[in-house]
């Protein structure tokens, strides 16, 4: 869990990091950006003091609290820009990140463009040699909104798994968050390794990939989480978390409950991937209602401790009936 003593550790003793950081912040941090692999911004377009040469692409998702923040992502080898068709990215010498804002489309046309997209980041990894998707943030504007007889989410998840079919190596999808914009464009951005990581599965719930169809023509393609052993310092990430048990989304309407369900499976897939020892941790929240955040960071804090990031974002949840989703990442001390 989550210690005071891990949150001073330095980029160079760590392969992969991540901190969440206002403008003010993050402008000593991103002076020097020979380790920056990519920004995302929250609130913001690019910010003006972020050299040219580093990938940024701007979420369709506010901050609860207002203002902006940028996600960062570093490594602790030199990075080289990269840009490939419509995807901008960097590599260093073992994570590859990419970016790529969508051009919307409606009903089967979505079906294409993610389809396209992903066929695109596909070609962006073999080319840089990072064939090994670890984690992908998948920001679909109106994500439950009906389009042709079906929702977005839904002929989303089609065009994905049209182009893992083909593209995809391992016999697993990888960790991946889908979440619903509330303003501009959709977005998807993903990080990459030559080696692939280790799919770690919830006991308490059905795999994704296996949801019957009642969810649609097509499960969702990820894994609750992944644990990634190729560097010295071992990384978790888990995807996006909610309150289901089984396929089934549970308390509906009880904002308590669904944040104690959510906690619950966060300890079950962090339990099943064995983790134990001390680390660094950082916690991505998804608010249907900004409101919520407060009673959301109290059983956090209780749950894992105030000594860990956590970053608290609007947005809508892939199923209408739940309030909040959670994600996180992790690397060992």
């Amino acid at each position: 869990m989550p210690d005071a003593a891990n949150d001073q550790k330095q980029l160079g003793d760590i392969a992969l990091d991540v901190s969440y950081l206002d403008l003010s912040s993050a402008r000593a941090q991103c002076a020097d950006i020979s380790k920056l692999l990519g920004v995302v911004g929250y609130g913001t377009e690019r910010p003006d003091f972020l050299p040219p040469p580093c990938p940024f692409i701007s979420a369709p998702l506010k901050p609860t609290a207002g203002g902006a923040m940028l996600e960062l992502w570093q490594t602790s080898s030199p990075c080289r820009a990269v840009t490939l068709g419509p995807v901008t990215g960097t590599c260093s010498d073992d994570f590859a990140f990419g970016a790529i804002a969508l051009q919307e489309a409606r009903g089967k046309d979505l079906e294409e463009t993610i389809h396209a997209t992903y066929l695109a980041i596909f070609d962006f990894l073999e080319t840089t040699g990072f064939t090994a998707p670890l984690r992908f943030w998948n920001y679909l504007s109106d994500i439950t909104r009906e389009d042709a007889g079906l929702e977005r989410y839904r002929w989303f998840n089609i065009g994905r798994q049209r182009a893992f079919d083909v593209r995809l190596r391992e016999a697993l999808p990888p960790a991946a968050s889908g979440v619903g914009g509330t303003h501009g464009a959709s977005a998807i951005y993903f990080l990459a390794a030559h080696a692939p990581a280790r799919p770690v599965e919830n006991p308490r719930q059905v795999s994704a990939f296996a949801y019957p169809p009642v969810y649609g023509p097509q499960s969702p393609s990820f894994s609750r989480a992944s644990i990634y052993n190729a560097t010295a310092t071992p990384l978790m990430f888990i995807s996006g978390t909610a309150s289901i048990i089984g396929h089934e989304s549970r308390h509906a309407d009880d904002l308590p409950a669904q944040i104690a369900e959510t906690i619950e499976n966060l300890h079950a897939v962090i339990g099943a991937a064995g983790i134990t020892a001390p680390g660094r941790w950082a916690f991505k929240i998804y608010l249907r209602n900004p409101a919520f955040r407060d009673e959301v960071d109290s059983a956090l804090i209780s749950a894992f401790g105030a000594f860990f990031q956590r970053l608290y974002l609007h947005g809508e949840i892939c199923r209408a009936e739940l309030m909040l989703e959670i994600e996180a990442f992790y690397t060992a001390a």
